[in-house]
């Protein structure tokens, strides 16, 4: 939960360009400016200690709601989501989920990958949180 409007909270995240403002080092994607179906997102994130290139699109979007982009991740097909709602106390619930299609040949990596890709949620969505509450003048 972000104390923050639904419109603050799409918009911020929205742009790919803030990413390096709340995504842990290991992250980083590129897309600045207004976000919309069938841009691409390129960009980096480490997965078991080694970086690999992001290249996806973003291929849903509602406003204030939803933003979804799915690409490639290495050699992992991913799906990621965000989505926001706003609750009647003035805050914006944010999840933020990423669906990751590993090879069969790497099967024995998967708990590895998906507890790294977990943890980075978890750290993202803090630093969202501490980020967005702390700044006043994002607001509009």
């Amino acid at each position: 939960m972000i104390n923050r409007s639904a419109s603050d909270v799409y918009r911020f995240v929205a742009d790919f360009g803030n990413n390096p403002k709340w995504q842990p080092p290991s992250v980083s994607l590129e897309k600045a400016g207004k976000v919309k179906i069938g841009d691409m997102v390129v960009g980096k994130q480490r997965i078991l200690g080694q970086m690999r290139h992001v290249n996806a699109d973003v291929v849903d979007i509602s406003p204030n709601q939803k933003l979804i982009y799915t690409g490639v991740m290495g050699s992992y097909t991913f799906r990621t989501t965000y989505a926001f709602n706003f609750s009647g106390s003035g805050g914006t619930e944010v999840s933020m989920s990423t669906d990751v299609r590993i090879p069969w040949f790497y099967f024995f990596m998967r708990p590895f990958v998906m507890s790294g890709l977990k943890n980075q949620i978890v750290t993202s969505l803090e630093n969202l949180k501490e980020y967005l509450e702390g700044r006043r003048d994002l607001a509009g």
